[in-house]
């Protein structure tokens, strides 16, 4: 697997910016103090912006941390120090057995904190503990939502009771992807999580899963990255690259028309802008405020920072491979 950037210097370039542009941001993505939290019932506590921001930053450090070259950039290393130490400082597994609503992140939590060395064994056996009432994996999700939990319980060690792979592949959009004609943003996004989880982030082949299908599904990205590069939907770009990643296209044109886009679109302070941000910035003609467009283009530029490093980490394994 060859890279989807045109050059190596591209690529280092644009993730220097987006980690220089998140460790500006580091307030933003500090989660609540959680055992001073009492105007609300913990069972009616929902995850929020900043708590979600928090997790997905998490989930960027853990596939960074694969990276050699990325993890021992200077803001790469002050991102994952606070990220760690948010973590403890907030108490974020406080009351983790009533706070049910928080429990996927908190499970996203302990796989990223089980990848970068730093497991807290007591979190671990409550949340396992709440995990062995049979109720959160048993309520009734799609094979999407199930497979995002699944994942990230595999990667913590915990015990679960969901379906294999195989059957959540078989159960899933990606047997029998929606017409594109009539596929919601929400689809393919369900779409490219399923891509993710099922190939560990490019890491697995999907092969043993999709079989014969495996380059209907490729084709299929194919054509919805191209409708949403159109669409200038920067954020679903990134993952629908990211996917082709997963499933070894080879296909240099389609991917250097992408590169090449979300490279120029790149902003000066280093962030990926979404499409809601590119139509009001030009409709007002002012900028917003710094917490409004932080809220507003974290998660492209999260997503950005992923690409970079599945990127690097595919062509890295590829390299291995054929050594």
């Amino acid at each position: 697997m060859q890279s989807v950037f045109r050059s190596a210097g591209d690529r280092n370039q644009i993730a220097q910016r987006l980690l220089a542009w998140l460790t500006d941001n580091l307030s933003f993505f500090d989660p609540p103090q959680e055992d001073l939290l009492f105007d609300q019932l913990p069972e009616q506590i929902e995850g929020g912006r900043v708590r979600k921001a928090f997790g997905e930053l998490g989930v960027a450090l853990r596939i960074v941390q694969r990276v050699p070259q990325l993890r021992s950039m200077d803001d790469a290393v002050r991102l994952r120090s606070f990220w760690l130490e948010k973590v403890k400082q907030r108490n974020i597994f406080f009351d983790a057995r009533r706070r049910v609503q928080l429990f996927p992140l908190l499970a996203v939590a302990l796989a990223v904190l089980e990848d970068l060395g730093d497991e807290p064994v007591e979190a671990k056996r409550v949340l396992q503990n709440v995990l062995d009432r049979g109720m959160l994996d048993r309520i009734e999700r799609s094979p999407w939502h199930k497979l995002d939990l699944k994942y990230y319980f595999d990667v913590a060690r915990l015990r679960y009771r969901m379906p294999d792979d195989a059957a959540l592949y078989a159960q899933s959009s990606l047997r029998h992807p929606p017409s594109l004609s009539y596929a919601s943003t929400m689809d393919l996004y369900g779409i490219t999580h399923l891509i993710f989880h099922f190939s560990d982030f490019g890491r697995s082949d999907l092969t043993r899963l999709a079989g014969e299908q495996l380059d209907a599904t490729r084709d299929y990205v194919s054509l919805a990255l191209r409708v949403c590069l159109f669409e200038r939907d920067f954020d679903l770009s990134a993952e629908l690259l990211m996917n082709l990643i997963c499933l070894r296209s080879h296909d240099r044109d389609l991917h250097w028309a992408v590169t090449d886009e979300l490279q120029k679109i790149q902003q000066p302070g280093g962030f990926i802008p979404d499409r809601m941000w590119l139509n009001e910035a030009q409709a007002e003609g002012k900028r917003p405020s710094r917490e409004d467009e932080f809220f507003a283009v974290y998660h492209p530029t999260l997503v950005m920072l992923l690409l970079v490093a599945c990127d690097i980490d595919t062509s890295s394994q590829a390299a291995v491979g054929h050594g």
